[in-house]
């Protein structure tokens, strides 16, 4: 029976009648009683708040929004309403404007462990490393990261290639959260690129001693110890196979073993095995072709083989093995459109080698100051790879430093031809022409480049100030509010708003 009293319930009888739904978790009854001391008590952000939260937890969350909104407006100092807002935005998928309000809670609460955890998760989701980077870099007051924060702040470093200082953060939070494997697996991954192949298996066998039926990190080391050649993959992948023997990816790693050790008949039974329980897997197909082109089985070797690249094995050696088997059954022509392929593709991916190295070099030229030396190199990389996006920023950056304005215009152009959600060259696209007056097409830029990183504060700072050049003062101060929102402590968006609002009271 509702616990409510007498014939005409007052709100806190309703409040009451709520909490007691909400505790047997009848959340649909509790949303109904809290509607209704809502309606009784409309100033009341406490209850606002309960109404959204059970709104909330009954799965209604559009419907919670409402009442969450107006409860974080009543109390602006309740960091609950913002929390519970941005976990129902999050689950909405509205993204950006979850991150406002996980911002929001972190300008009440600089500590807040839930708010940093689900911004830098939505950060890390939107793949806006700088901004987890810059979010998580320095702990907040109380001097730790929790185990999330650690792990995305790696991820961050691992995306913008500062492989030494992801190893630094995971080290240090697996050793504070020793019993994580989602921290222990990235570590272990991050020092196998770092090449530090025995750090990695000791980072791998620690942590399944502590958990040792942990089937993800079984995988994840079996397939590090064959891709990296391991003296301890043969012994390791018989033990998952007694394990898990119905597993295709063991199959398959335990077949890549065999027909290394050209042991092809056995290998020829695993890749088989696998591909039978996941027919998905292009690289056994291609497994089972080169082997069975061992075994002298070309025509099976052909149809496995064209499977495999089918599905999406790409590499280069598979056209060339393949391009070997036509030639071998007297297919000449279709032998030479496979090795033209072949040829295509390694040359692609030599040029992506080179320009890597190249890219690197000249990342250091630009940070000791040497521009012309930086463009130099960033130029021999496109000419390796031409159609990497980055490489085409990176060489504007350069030229930027040059005064060389025509150049650089050029570059960011090609590089947002070649990704139109790079926001960093969208912002400068803006930036030049902002430079040169013509406040509509910076406009047009800024607006690309908040869409492609919604939390770009800089773009958004940018925006407003356009807008407010162009004296749609409305707008720019939305804009300037949603940058403050993003970052409060912003100080070119806190004198820009002030900038506005004196523009605005004296047009």
């Amino acid at each position: 029976m509702k616990p409510h009293a007498g014939d005409r319930p007052s709100a806190q009888a309703y409040v009451d009648a709520g909490n007691w739904f909400a505790a047997q978790k009848l959340f649909a009854c509790a949303t109904d009683d809290f509607a209704s001391a809502a309606r009784l008590a409309p100033q009341s952000a406490s209850i606002a708040y309960l109404w959204g939260l059970s709104l909330n937890s009954a799965g209604h969350e559009a419907a919670a929004l409402g009442p969450l909104q107006r409860a974080a407006k009543l109390d602006p100092s309740d960091i609950r309403p913002h929390l519970a807002l941005g976990a129902a935005l999050d689950r909405l998928k509205r993204t950006s404007d979850a991150e406002v309000e996980w911002r929001a809670a972190l300008a009440i609460d600089a500590d807040s462990t839930t708010a940093f955890d689900s911004l830098s998760q939505d950060l890390i989701g939107e793949k806006d490393y700088a901004s987890v980077i810059a979010l998580l870099e320095k702990p907040v007051t109380s001097g730790e990261r929790s185990p999330l924060q650690s792990l995305n702040l790696g991820l961050a470093y691992v995306g913008e290639a500062r492989l030494d200082d992801a190893a630094r953060v995971l080290r240090e939070a697996l050793n504070t959260a020793p019993d994580s494997l989602q921290i222990a697996d990235e570590l272990a991954l991050v020092l196998m690129l770092l090449g530090r192949d025995h750090e990695a298996y000791a980072v791998f066998d620690l942590a399944l001693q502590k958990h040792p039926d942990d089937r993800p990190t079984q995988l994840l080391y079996l397939r590090t110890l064959v891709s990296s050649h391991s003296e301890k993959a043969p012994q390791y992948a018989r033990q998952l196979l007694a394990a898990i023997p119905g597993n295709w990816e063991v199959l398959y790693l335990n077949g890549v073993l065999a027909a290394s050790d050209g042991d092809f008949q056995q290998a020829r039974t695993w890749f088989e095995h696998s591909i039978a329980l996941h027919p998905e897997y292009a690289l056994s197909h291609t497994a089972l072709g080169n082997t069975l082109s061992s075994l002298g089985d070309l025509r099976g070797a052909k149809e496995q083989l064209e499977k495999g690249i089918a599905l999406g094995d790409d590499q280069p050696d598979s056209e060339y093995a393949l391009a070997r088997v036509l030639r071998g059954l007297g297919e000449t022509d279709e032998a030479q459109k496979r090795l033209l392929i072949y040829r295509q593709l390694k040359n692609a991916q030599t040029g992506i080698t080179q320009a890597a190295g190249k890219a690197e070099s000249a990342d250091q030229a630009m940070a000791a100051g040497n521009f012309a030396q930086a463009a130099a190199l960033y130029r021999d990389a496109i000419a390796s790879d031409p159609d990497e996006p980055l490489l085409h920023y990176k060489l504007s950056r350069a030229l930027d430093q040059l005064h060389d304005d025509s150049g650089e215009q050029a570059e960011l152009e090609q590089a947002i031809r070649l990704n139109p959600s790079l926001a960093e060259a969208q912002n400068q696209m803006g930036y030049l022409a902002a430079r040169s007056d013509d406040s509509a097409r910076a406009e047009t830029f800024f607006r690309a480049a908040v869409k492609a990183s919604p939390s770009y504060v800089v773009a958004w700072v940018n925006l407003a100030a356009t807008l407010a050049s162009e004296a749609k003062w409305v707008e720019a101060k939305q804009t300037v509010d949603h940058a403050l929102a993003i970052d409060p402590d912003n100080a070119a968006a806190r004198r820009l708003n002030e900038a506005i609002a004196a523009s605005h009271a004296n047009p």
